[in-house]
C-alpha cells in the first residue's frame, strides 16, 4: 500500500520544474559522495550535514503538498529550494 502522498506524486506529470529538482538532487548526492571520499579534509563532515539538511527540506516541501497538482506556493518553494 502506498504511503500518504506517494500515490499523488506518482500521478503528477513530469515538467521542467521536476526535471530541475531531480538534477539538483543528483548534484547534491554527488557532492555528498565527493565529500565522503575526501572525509579527512577539513569541513567535509559539516558540508555533508548541510547537504543532507538541504535534501530533507526538499522532502518536507513535497510532503506538505499532497494534491495531484503542485500548488503555486509549493512550486515557488521548490524554485527557491533549487536556487539555494
Amino acid at each position: 500500500m502506498p504511503q500518504r502522498g506517494q500515490a499523488e506524486v506518482l500521478k503528477r506529470e513530469p515538467d521542467d520544474l521536476e526535471a530541475r529538482i531531480a538534477n539538483r538532487k543528483r548534484e547534491l548526492i554527488t557532492e555528498i559522495l565527493e565529500h565522503k571520499k575526501n572525509s579527512s579534509r577539513s569541513g567535509a563532515s559539516e558540508a555533508i550535514h548541510r547537504i543532507n539538511y538541504h535534501l530533507s527540506e526538499l522532502s518536507e516541501i513535497l510532503k506538505a503538498d499532497t494534491s495531484p497538482k503542485l500548488s503555486s506556493g509549493t512550486r515557488l518553494r521548490l524554485v527557491e529550494w533549487i536556487a539555494r
